[in-house]
C-alpha cells in the first residue's frame, strides 16, 4: 500500500512529527481510497550539515535567507524532492 517518506531538518519535536504523520495519512488514504491502516509514513530527520541547497550546506551562513529550505507553514506544501 502507499508509503510516503519525508526528509526534514532535525529538531522538530514529537508533536510536530505526530501531526505530520496524521495529516499525511489522512490525505493519502483519501486520495488513494484506502484505509488509514494501509498508509505508511517514514519521517527522516536530517542534520543541516547533511543538507545542501544551491551548492551550500544549510548550516553555513551563506545558506541563510532565501537559499535555505522554506518552513513548511510558510511554503504551503513545499517539501524537498525525493531523488
Amino acid at each position: 500500500m502507499p508509503v510516503v517518506t519525508v526528509d526534514w531538518w532535525k529538531g522538530n519535536d514529537r508533536k510536530k512529527r505526530a501531526d505530520l504523520v496524521n495529516e499525511l495519512t489522512s490525505t493519502l488514504a483519501r486520495i488513494a481510497e484506502c484505509p488509514r491502516e494501509a498508509v505508511t509514513v517514514l519521517v527522516r530527520d536530517v542534520e543541516q550539515d547533511h543538507w545542501g541547497r544551491g551548492g551550500v550546506l544549510a548550516d553555513e551562513p551563506a545558506a541563510a535567507g532565501a537559499d535555505r529550505a522554506p518552513d513548511a507553514e510558510q511554503a504551503g506544501s513545499a517539501l524537498p524532492e525525493q531523488v
